[in-house]
This record gives structure tokens, C-alpha cells and sequence, in this order.
């Protein structure tokens, strides 16, 4: 190989590190991107204990069985009038104010609306939490439950 063909392949080589590192540079933040909007959440409740002792309240009474994960809805309510799903949380701080929200934690939903009149009764409804959930934990549980909104461009849902 003489040295005019090592030159042109070193400037070939070259080229192809300079072109992979910038594909690299631009999947990289992309992730980072990504990374840093998952990490919102998580850096509000770190600068407010009362969300993230909400959020604990919110697992701890099994909130997330019906509501999701987060509050973001989806669990099958076979024939409720919902769309045949337990309603997210997500837009709770549109449609309540915090003493409306305490007093549905405190009395529950008793009964929900059939999709189908003539269809079964929805299996899942929401207990009262009035002897289960009070002082401390409840105003946590408030707290963290207005502090949750759905992800910027998803479509507005019916009411909670």
C-alpha cells in the first residue's frame, strides 16, 4: 500500500468516525431529552415531600388498583357508563376543588352509571375511605391527586 492510499483511507476513516459520532450525538439527545421528561415528576415530588407522601398514601390504599399507576385510568369497569373503564385522575384539579375531592375520598362512589340500562351492574365502585383516610394523610393524599395532570398534548377527558 503506499502512502497516497494510506492518506486517503486514514481521510476515509476519518470521515466515517466524524459521521458515526454525529448520529451518536444526535440519538444521545434524544434520550437525554426523553430522560428529562420523565424526570419532571419525580423532581416536583422531591422538592415537595407532601407529593411524594400522597403518592405513598395513594399506593398504600390501593388507589392504583382501579385508578392506575400514577392515576392514569384504564382499569376495565365492565358496562359503566365511563366507557366501560375507572376513570384516570389525571384532570382532577380541572373538575374539583380540594373539599369537593376530600368529601368524594370520604364518601365514596356508591354507585356507577350503566352504559347499558338493561346490561349488568359495573363490578367496580369506590368505597368510602372516611374511617381509613384522614388529617395528615388525607390532605397528602389531596395534595398529590391535584399535583397530577396528563401529558402535554393528550386530549382532554370526560370528568372524573
Amino acid at each position: 500500500m503506499t502512502i497516497r492510499s494510506q492518506k486517503y483511507l486514514v481521510a476515509a476513516l476519518s470521515l466515517a468516525l466524524l459521521a458515526a459520532l454525529g448520529a451518536v450525538g444526535s440519538v444521545d439527545a434524544k434520550r437525554r431529552a426523553e430522560l428529562m421528561k420523565t424526570r419532571a415528576p419525580l423532581t416536583a415530588g422531591a422538592l415537595n415531600p407532601q407529593l411524594e407522601r400522597g403518592k405513598l398514601v395513594f399506593a398504600k390504599f390501593g388507589c392504583n388498583a382501579c385508578h392506575g399507576a400514577g392515576g392514569v385510568g384504564g382499569v376495565k369497569n365492565i358496562n359503566a357508563q365511563t366507557g366501560g373503564e375507572v376513570n384516570g385522575l389525571l384532570r382532577v384539579s380541572e373538575t374539583y376543588t380540594r373539599e369537593e375531592l376530600v368529601e368524594r375520598i370520604r364518601n365514596g362512589v356508591p354507585n356507577v352509571d350503566k352504559a347499558d340500562p338493561t346490561g349488568p351492574e359495573p363490578p367496580l365502585h369506590m368505597p368510602p375511605y372516611k374511617d381509613l383516610v384522614g388529617g395528615q394523610e388525607m390532605q397528602d393524599l389531596v395534595g398529590y391527586l391535584m399535583s397530577l395532570r396528563p401529558q402535554a398534548g393528550e386530549a382532554k377527558s370526560e370528568a372524573w
